[in-house]
């Protein structure tokens, strides 16, 4: 699977690899492992840059359907993404877009240091 993480307890948060071709059934396993790890809730940080994907607009309203019902029982941590591979950015846009919507902030990135700025930003208690 090109998508791995690991979960800091001590800092309370997920740092998450993409490589390759990523799929949506690759995006759904990942989903399902963070969900058993209990790490839906934890600010993520994807490092996608290396990552393309085959991804489609019906994929990505599905994954945001999946958050949507998960959101109601499990609050969704912020994801920052960065991502070079211009379709794969596009559909990290739409992705970050109708997350607006279910509550779950998730900001796309060309830059490393600006997807860490403002994942610290916005998960910092208030």
């Amino acid at each position: 699977m090109p998508i791995t993480f690991v979960i800091d307890r001590v800092l309370q948060r997920m740092m998450t690899h993409a490589d390759g071709v990523v799929t949506y059934a690759e995006l759904n396993e990942h989903l399902n492992a963070e969900e058993q790890e209990r790490g839906l809730g934890l600010p993520e940080l994807i490092e996608a840059s290396g990552a393309t994907t085959d991804v489609k607009t019906g994929d990505v309203i599905r994954l945001v359907q999946r958050a949507a019902r998960t959101s109601q029982s499990v609050p969704l941590g912020p994801t920052a993404i960065v991502v070079q591979d211009a379709v794969a950015f596009g559909m990290a846009r739409m992705y970050s877009i109708l997350m607006d919507r279910v509550g779950a902030p998730v900001g796309v990135f060309r830059d490393r240091a600006e997807a860490i700025g403002w994942l610290e930003s916005i998960s910092s208690p208030t």
